[in-house]
């Protein structure tokens, strides 16, 4: 692990967004308070954004070498979760479909966003805002005809059985691709202000905000496109926020470090094989069932990291390195 070379920001966004992707899918687990499992569209936003950040550099190359670098961070990872949830009894073999197979619907929406990404940055970079107001364009078109808008579910436009989100969530990676390569250029950089704070918790109260008035008023549920750039906002006034000296004094402790490396390192895996985990077994110790659930998942995650890295290994003409297999 080479702590110089790593952007202390990424880290933490990625730390944060595992607790909140976990969160959001652990509603069986508050019981009547599953009204508080939530943070998931912010979660996968934050992961698509750090997902998007160094994407931009390492220059342009060779597209099917490009792509097999994303396509061998992933899938052992996936391979590996699948393989400890059947191997735990967690997921019957003859279970197995082909979007389990794929990853799921989010990784197979990030494997299509590198395509995309790769065309922005080959030729499009001189034109990156017009890249932009194009995917605005593209998401105002598709709400507009988009079947789901009206509804006041739970969920809202953000739903697992509502594809809409997949079309604006792409801006989430292209910002992270473009601000990471203004960090890595050196034409940006950042030092947290008190505004970054405001603008978050602007954000953060105005996003919940519009997600609760129009979840419950069906003549207002059209306005939840609103929170669309709220979301946005969090992202970026977040990730700003994570650049701030209390930060960095903290990742400057071996213990802060490893912790945020860590956990932060499993966003994928804890991700892939949370759904398998998440359970109300527990519930009657709430809420510390809570916590040995999260626990659980990391500790499921890390395996599966591991395991990933040994499939990954196995494919190649090196030898093993088993120091590689279980480092953070």
């Amino acid at each position: 692990m080479d702590v110089k070379k790593r952007d202390i920001s990424i880290d933490i966004v990625k730390f944060i967004a595992v607790f909140l992707i976990i969160n959001s899918h652990a509603d069986i687990m508050y019981a009547k308070y599953s009204q508080l499992a939530t943070g998931g569209a912010i979660g996968d936003a934050l992961f698509l954004f750090c997902s998007g950040y160094t994407l931009f550099w390492g220059g342009t190359k060779r597209f099917d070498n490009w792509y097999k670098k994303r396509i061998n961070r992933i899938y052992p990872s996936i391979f590996a979760c699948l393989s400890v949830a059947i191997i735990l009894g967690y997921l019957p073999i003859n279970q197995l479909n082909i979007i389990e197979f794929l990853g799921g619907e989010f990784v197979i929406a990030i494997m299509c966003y590198y395509v995309l990404l790769y065309l922005v940055q080959k030729y499009c970079m001189k034109y990156f805002r017009q890249v932009v107001l194009f995917v605005i364009v593209a998401t105002l078109i598709a709400y507009y005809f988009f079947p789901y808008k009206y509804e006041t579910s739970s969920k809202g436009i953000y739903g697992i059985s509502t594809l809409f989100r997949w079309i604006p969530y792409f801006t989430m990676m292209l910002m992270g691709a473009w601000i990471g390569f203004k960090v890595k250029t050196g034409a940006l950089a950042i030092k947290t202000k008190w505004t970054d704070i405001a603008l978050l918790m602007l954000c953060f109260v105005t996003f919940y905000g519009i997600q609760f008035w129009a979840k419950r008023n069906l003549a207002v549920a059209p306005w939840q496109i609103l929170t669309l750039p709220c979301l946005t906002g969090i992202v970026y006034y977040l990730w700003r926020c994570c650049n701030a000296e209390y930060f960095k004094k903290i990742y400057s402790t071996n213990l802060g470090r490893n912790i945020i490396i860590l956990i932060g390192g499993l966003c994928l895996e804890s991700y892939l094989i949370q759904f398998y985990l998440i359970t109300d077994k527990l519930n009657w110790l709430f809420p510390l069932n809570l916590l040995i659930i999260v626990v659980y998942i990391l500790a499921a995650a890390y395996l599966c990291r591991c395991v990933a890295r040994v499939f990954s290994q196995t494919f190649r003409t090196e030898d093993y390195q088993w120091k590689k297999v279980f480092e953070l």
